[in-house]
């Protein structure tokens, strides 16, 4: 119990659902599954949406924007890392660039 006038942050806020919700062995095994996560046969987008959703389990992992880009370039289909590069200015260009050339390696020259 927090005293009286205490404002709950967002972090003790998470913290306490999670402990009283979500049990250590469900946690370990989404960022197993994370940490597992490749892009496969999933589009660009259908792979970032899987990513930032299993993400929240890890976010240790993730917890700079260039270790959340890094990790997300790691994964992606080895074909399309060939044409991407690996210098970005963070996770949201890294995303912006993966569909764009994404889209152009589909329609093809």
């Amino acid at each position: 119990m927090q005293p009286a006038g205490h404002r709950v942050t967002w972090d003790e806020f998470r913290a306490a659902f999670r402990a009283h919700y979500l049990p250590p062995s469900l946690i370990e095994l989404k960022q197993r599954e994370f940490r597992a996560l490749r892009q496969g046969d999933m589009s660009v987008l259908e792979y970032v949406q899987a990513f930032i959703r299993l993400s929240q389990y890890s976010p240790e992992d993730v917890n700079t924007d260039p270790r959340r880009a890094t990790h997300l370039l790691d994964g992606f289909d080895p074909t399309l890392l060939t044409h991407l590069g690996r210098s970005y200015d963070g996770f949201n260009e890294l995303v912006d660039v993966a569909i764009d050339m994404e889209h152009r390696l589909r329609r093809g020259p």
